[in-house]
């Protein structure tokens, strides 16, 4: 029986791992840590747990190289939307706009507006006409033309971020 278990749980684990990496062109799910560290986090309590009767020092190689595997999926660039979405979702609010300009430099820049520009003038009038925002987008190819990274300053300093998806 825990023969069996053991086989579906890594089959599990595996099918999981082969879905998000065929999906990671369309949406990547592998761009954000909190997908990522707890898939890592999954394979490594799996692979434990399935070389419980090996040597400590070959459990500790495949533990290792597991890891590894998956947290390197973060980088695996299938497309040009995964490394925008890193470079994206590494702004935070507070960042001078020249610190947001260098870091999406790599990135067309244009004009557009989301629902948070609305919200803003809706529940923060007194910010409301100082508010300038930038949108990003990191292809001109209709599959991804429409994933919009939409900043929003005030004085100068990153006030929100709003990422529309294709």
């Amino acid at each position: 029986m825990t023969h069996l278990l053991r086989n579906m749980v890594v089959f599990l684990v595996m099918a999981l791992l082969v879905i998000s990496l065929l999906v990671d062109p369309f949406f990547p799910f592998h761009a954000y840590w909190s997908f990522t560290i707890p898939l890592c986090l999954l394979v490594a309590l799996v692979v434990a747990w399935i070389t419980s009767g090996r040597a400590r020092a070959q459990r500790l190689k495949l533990l290792f190289a597991a890891t590894l595997a998956v947290l390197s999926m973060r980088y695996w660039d299938f497309n040009s939307r995964k490394p925008f979405l890193r470079s994206f979702n590494a702004l935070e609010k507070g960042d001078p706009k020249e610190e947001v300009l260098d870091q999406m430099k790599d990135f067309r820049c244009g004009q557009g507006k989301g629902f948070i520009f609305v919200r803003t003038e809706r529940e923060h009038p007194e910010v409301a006409d100082r508010v300038e925002n930038m949108c990003f987008t990191h292809t001109r190819e209709g599959w991804g033309n429409s994933d919009w990274g939409l900043v929003y300053f005030v004085d100068g300093k990153l006030w929100d971020t709003q990422f529309s998806h294709d």
